[in-house]
């Protein structure tokens, strides 16, 4: 399956915010690149996590749904 996301940054003090909206997932870092990599590592996690308790087929189905 491809999921096409869109990757929002923007700048809060010292901090880099980065976010997935179509999956509300957020992370930061001290520079874009590392709060693009933080978030796509959430991400990572987040889908493996879901893979693992068998929710990710149910997750990405409402996704669907949404959109």
């Amino acid at each position: 399956m491809e999921l096409n996301i869109t990757i929002e940054l923007r700048k809060k003090g010292n901090w880099y915010l980065a976010r997935i909206p179509e999956l509300d997932f957020i992370s930061q870092g001290r520079t874009r690149e590392e709060a693009k990599r933080n978030l796509l590592e959430v991400a990572r996690i987040q889908f493996t996590e879901m893979k693992e308790m068998g929710t990710l087929e149910d997750y990405l189905y409402h996704l669907t749904l949404n959109t």
